[in-house]
């Protein structure tokens, strides 16, 4: 089995892109568990301005982290694995080579948001990831997406 990480930069063209699309697919794979029905297609259109670090087995794209950069710090924007290899450490990759270039860029922070365990339960898994790489809850917000989000930060 070979594994390799790749950075797409604004991979998203009018055009259109295979990453992209693998992209959806995966999310798409992971609404209602994970996702709300229009982050799929919410996610292509992001990927006009947003980067992402693609993981691949074999070929096949399975895992995707995707960023942005905002006042200064990056920020995660969307995370998805394929549920048929979940379990395999293929987030942690990816966040770990984000840390990575973050650093060799000269960032100091990253920042992440999450909806809020305690108004949907699946989620204490999402904060729990977070926090094993170092991250801080720092601020809830009430009043952003349905159900409200709660914001992490990593010092690098």
């Amino acid at each position: 089995m070979s594994v390799t990480i790749q950075l797409h930069q604004r991979p998203a063209t009018l055009g259109g892109n295979p990453v992209v699309d693998q992209i959806v697919g995966v999310a798409e794979q992971l609404t209602d568990l994970w996702f709300t029905p229009n982050v799929p297609e919410d996610a292509r259109r992001d990927l006009l301005f947003h980067d992402a670090l693609c993981l691949y087995e074999d070929g096949q794209l399975r895992s995707f982290l995707m960023f942005t950069s905002r006042d200064g710090r990056l920020e995660i924007t969307l995370m998805g694995t394929d549920p048929a290899v979940r379990g395999r450490g293929y987030g942690s990759m990816l966040m770990e080579r984000l840390f990575e270039d973050a650093r060799n860029l000269g960032f100091t922070q990253v920042v992440a948001m999450t909806v809020p365990p305690d108004r949907k339960p699946s989620y204490s898994k999402t904060v729990a990831f977070y926090e094993s790489h170092g991250f801080v809850v720092v601020r809830r917000y009430n009043d952003l997406w349905e159900v409200g989000a709660l914001e992490l930060v990593k010092d690098l």
